[in-house]
């Protein structure tokens, strides 16, 4: 089994779609800046937002003809460590309106007193979000504090080939097992190179009770160490062909036909669709890796008095236009997917368009209805994910 070192081009976790999605003004965005406070700017109708662009839009046309305000994006690294590093040593509280990272960091910047708490009462679309989501412990806190609302979301599986796997095509559920432990993908499955692998084995192994797992999504120790275990006795039998690091490594094993099953992030799966490859994004028995991009409202913003600005542009996240854009632009959901097709049809988009939003309602509906699994991205114990991966690859 090899693992595979292409990174030239590559896009890191989520980051997708990048080059289309993301307009000039995003893209020549300054690099994070360090330095003081910009109270001068707290009255001008402008919504700063430091965020990972899976979230950002190429065009604000419309959020600035709803709102009334104007937006500047500055892109960072999907990577939660760069987030943490900009809010808790550069000050970035004292520079942006909004932060747009991945859910995991938020109980450790909230216990740190970085963030304001949201306040729903002030966002009238979070009335209509899915119980599912609205109790997630992604954006929960103790005594049903809310941290921090989704904007971007999705609930990620694998890609697999029904007639090299011998099974049905979505949205028929299929098994986990296409990559785990099955004789007929045997020595023609891809894993994703990051601990993510075991996350997606552990829930595979809790619903099938072939392990003792509490939460899939934030292992203990001897819990990585079990699960490290099983896959490299698969890795043993001969199950896995090799590893992916980047989105255009998922696309290209696709589009070669070097695969039966890979893990794969759904733009992946459609893009190697796109170019008229057979293949299937699965619905599952076990259930999904769901995970959040959140918008989370800085300390700094209460002293700035632009509160009211803000909780207008979460409402703007939470409604149709954005909804209906990330559909289009992503494939991805936002928590009022419902809202995207109310907007798509009264705006008069074509008939694709508007069926292209109905698929994200009904993945809301279904796949993050699912017990398994919520994946934070910042799981407790890193160091025994860390070491336990190697040990599953160097074995």
């Amino acid at each position: 089994m090899k693992s595979s070192n292409r990174r030239t081009g590559s896009l890191s976790r989520r980051r997708l779609l990048t080059r289309a999605a993301v307009g000039a003004t995003v893209l020549s965005a300054p690099m994070i800046i360090k330095g003081p406070l910009r109270r001068a700017y707290a009255a001008d109708n402008v919504i700063r937002i430091m965020g990972v662009t899976t979230v950002a839009l190429p065009d604000w046309t419309q959020f600035e003809k709803d709102t009334g305000l104007k937006v500047e994006f500055t892109p960072i690294d999907d990577a939660i460590g760069t987030f943490l590093h900009e809010v808790e040593t550069n000050d970035a509280g004292a520079r942006y309106d909004l932060f747009a990272a991945f859910s995991g960091p938020w109980k450790g910047l909230a216990d740190k007193g970085y963030l304001l708490p949201v306040d729903d009462s002030k966002i009238p679309n979070w009335k209509g979000v899915s119980e599912s989501v609205r109790t997630s412990p992604l954006i929960m806190g103790g005594e049903g504090a809310l941290w921090s609302v989704p904007m971007v979301m999705n609930a990620d599986s694998f890609a697999y080939f029904p007639e090299l796997a011998g099974a049905p095509k979505a949205p028929e559920p299929v098994s986990w097992n296409l990559l785990f432990d099955n004789e007929k993908t045997k020595g023609m499955v891809a894993l994703d190179d990051s601990f993510f692998t075991l996350q997606h084995c552990a829930a595979y192994l809790k619903f099938h009770k072939l392990a003792e797992i509490g939460n899939p999504g934030n292992l203990t120790s001897s819990e990585c160490q079990t699960v490290s275990n099983f896959l490299i006795e698969r890795k043993k039998a001969g199950q896995f062909r090799t590893f992916w690091v980047s989105y255009d490594e998922q696309v290209s094993l696709l589009v070669n036909g070097e695969v039966a099953a890979e893990t794969a992030w759904e733009p992946a799966a459609k893009e190697a669709q796109s170019q008229g490859v057979a293949v299937e994004y699965a619905w599952t028995i076990e259930g999904y890796d769901k995970w959040m991009i959140n918008a989370f409202i800085p300390k700094e913003a209460k002293d700035r008095g632009n509160l009211e600005q803000i909780y207008k542009a979460l409402n703007w996240f939470m409604g149709g236009a954005y909804a209906a854009q990330i559909a289009i632009l992503r494939g991805y959901v936002t928590p009022r997917s419902d809202l995207g097709k109310e907007y798509a049809v009264s705006a008069g988009w074509k008939a694709q368009d508007v069926a292209q939003i109905e698929e994200t309602m009904v993945k809301l509906d279904k796949k993050f209805a699912h017990e398994l699994f919520w994946n934070s991205g910042w799981p407790d114990d890193i160091e025994s994910y860390e070491r336990e991966m190697s040990r599953f690859k160097n074995a």
